[in-house]
């Protein structure tokens, strides 16, 4: 696998990469972050760096690199150190995460007469990157690479679809979408004192946006509804991108919130459903900037239901679909505070509900990793001629894809009117008092190891510093294909 960051913090890469392991292959990740070095053995020799069953190399080039090469040659030593990487390796499956590793993966399957498996995280020709010349290169090298691919796998139906049309696939890609890491069944345990950080008591109802607050992810609209919520908390979960926090604590101060909104560093991945289980209420609202939104199925809605925290999320198709099929939250256009605000106050009433509690469990139990998984592990057996051996191996039991995925209706629960799901807009207002107490037997978490979302590590720049922890996701150039990316 190539990764164009470290897999340490990356749960989807993770995810991936420890399941295919289990199912007994033999898993590499090259990543373009210095990897931890491994223990020295008796005989003198150091035993190679493993995480989750997946073995990790680091493929950045010396540090004097950065400092002394000009910087398209800096570039061209990162696509130069990826593909000596492979050839190291000398892999069968050559797996490309992101079109930032396209290229390196091209040149190493073809070296290495390898099969190339694309793994798309986003519709990345619909992110509005800073840069042209790059978003002119990630279209060139799509268009050039996704058609010659023995795989391609991606996020969503939406972002399938699309891939399957623009690149003229003879099959539809392979739908592996961020679930937690949780098995069917399992529940988060244990306390991760959020509420003791925010100094807010347990009946006191809390909204939660996790993950990094960044432009166009609908913060400041989430801002200005809780400023008409009185006596709502709002907690921010996770390292703002580089200059938003500024904006964002502007945003509060004008409002006077300072005492009941607060932004929190992010939190390791093993603790991030412990916090996550202490909200009332998560938050998603990807404003409809641009297609790839539009088709997003981001992590946080997929933590948010398996820690039971009910779901406010942005109107958009992939997104709504899937909170209307399982019944588990409201929906609101992302750009309007006073729908937004509708839905809060709804969901936060609505939080004691038994027949919601049961729903959210419901959905929990099937958007699983243990379920998830099976849809990798089957088509890597295909590509080696295994067939459902690895699947076995796994101990898991036959997967039954979800309604929404099938575009079928869900038998066991159509969302009546005013229950979750309803979409909030413009016109809904309501003037609902929010409960007083918090529902006593609120879920307590603990995550599992292998990634649940979160926080991206800090990569060194170019002259070797420590970097943010969160990439720009939006109005900023990608990860570069040949430049140490600071997150994602």
């Amino acid at each position: 696998m190539l990764l164009h960051k470290s897999v340490e913090f990356d749960s989807r890469v993770r995810r991936e990469a420890s399941a295919l392991a289990r199912a007994g292959h033999e898993v590499t990740v090259l990543e373009l972050a210095r990897v931890p070095v491994g223990a020295r053995q008796d005989d003198g020799t150091v035993r190679p760096t493993r995480l989750d069953g997946f073995e990790r190399r680091s493929v950045l080039p010396p540090a004097w690199l950065r400092r002394h090469l000009p910087f398209h040659l800096y570039r061209a030593a990162f696509l130069w150190s990826f593909v000596n990487g492979i050839k190291r390796v000398r892999p069968e499956i050559v797996h490309a995460h992101d079109a930032a590793m396209l290229l390196p993966g091209l040149i190493g399957a073809r070296l290495m007469g390898a099969r190339l498996v694309y793994d798309s995280h986003e519709l990345a020709t619909s992110v509005p990157y800073r840069e042209r010349a790059w978003a002119m290169f990630v279209e060139a090298i799509e268009r050039l690479v996704v058609s010659r691919c023995a795989a391609v796998i991606t996020v969503s139906d939406g972002i399938a679809e699309r891939l399957r049309e623009r690149y003229r696939l003879p099959v539809m890609p392979c739908v592996v979408r961020n679930v937690s890491a949780l098995s069917a069944g399992e529940r988060p345990t244990g306390h991760a004192g959020l509420r003791e950080r925010l100094g807010v008591t347990p009946d006191t109802p809390l909204v939660l946006h996790q993950g990094a607050p960044a432009a166009a992810r609908g913060c400041e609209v989430l801002i200005e509804a809780v400023a008409t919520l009185p006596g709502v908390q709002l907690a921010f979960l996770g390292d703002p991108e580089p200059g938003y926090g500024a904006v964002l604590q502007a945003r509060i101060d004008k409002l006077g919130l300072q005492g009941r909104v607060r932004m929190l560093p992010s939190v390791p991945l093993e603790n991030l459903l412990a916090h996550t289980a202490e909200a009332d209420v998560g938050v998603t609202l990807l404003q409809d900037t641009c297609l790839n939104h539009r088709l997003a199925l981001p992590n946080k809605l997929f933590e948010y239901i398996a820690a039971e925290v009910p779901v406010v999320a942005a109107a958009l198709p992939e997104t709504q679909r899937l909170v209307e099929s399982y019944g588990v939250g409201w929906c609101a256009r992302p750009d309007d505070p006073a729908a937004v605000a509708g839905a809060l106050r709804v969901a936060l009433q609505g939080r004691p509900d038994p027949g919601l509690r049961e729903r959210l469990q419901r959905a929990a139990d099937e958007l699983c990793w243990e379920r998830e998984q099976l849809r990798l592990v089957e088509l890597y057996g295909r590509l080696s001629g295994a067939g459902m051996r690895q699947a076995s191996a796994l101990g898991a039991h036959e997967h039954k894809a979800v309604g929404a995925q099938e575009g079928q209706a869900r038998e066991w629960f159509v969302p009546p009117p005013g229950a979750p799901g309803e979409s909030w807009q413009k016109s809904d207002r309501l003037d609902l008092q929010i409960p007083s107490q918090r529902c006593a037997d609120l879920a307590q978490a603990n995550q599992a190891s292998v990634g649940v979302g979160g926080p991206d590590a800090g990569l060194p720049d170019r002259d070797g510093t420590a970097g943010s922890k969160h990439a720009p996701h939006l109005q900023q150039s990608p990860p570069d294909l040949l430049v140490p990316a600071d997150g994602g």
